[in-house]
């Protein structure tokens, strides 16, 4: 059986050195790419966090401003007994 080994007399430092900064120009890119992902998700994180902020003390005001109208309707209770048990907060049964 014979091997053809033509190629290895295509190969010499100035194609290889070619090749090295091809695949350092394409490393150089992948790299930039990868950082602008990153910095979108960076970005996007912040920006989700921000509105779940916003959203928490909106339900916040919402549930204190619940509270006066249930206050108002019914007046305040000065006891802290308890109508109902807590069981179904617990998601469990």
């Amino acid at each position: 059986m014979k091997i053809n080994l033509s190629f290895l007399k295509k190969i010499n430092f100035e194609n290889f050195d070619k090749a090295l900064e091809k695949f350092d120009k394409g490393m150089s890119v992948f790299n930039k790419a990868v950082k602008g992902f990153g910095d979108s998700m960076d970005s996007m994180t912040k920006e989700m966090s921000s509105d779940m902020e916003k959203s928490n003390k909106k339900l916040k005001l919402e549930a204190k401003k619940n509270q006066r109208n249930i206050d108002k309707l019914w007046g305040k209770s000065k006891s802290n007994t308890k109508i109902w048990s807590d069981k179904g907060k617990s998601g469990t049964k």
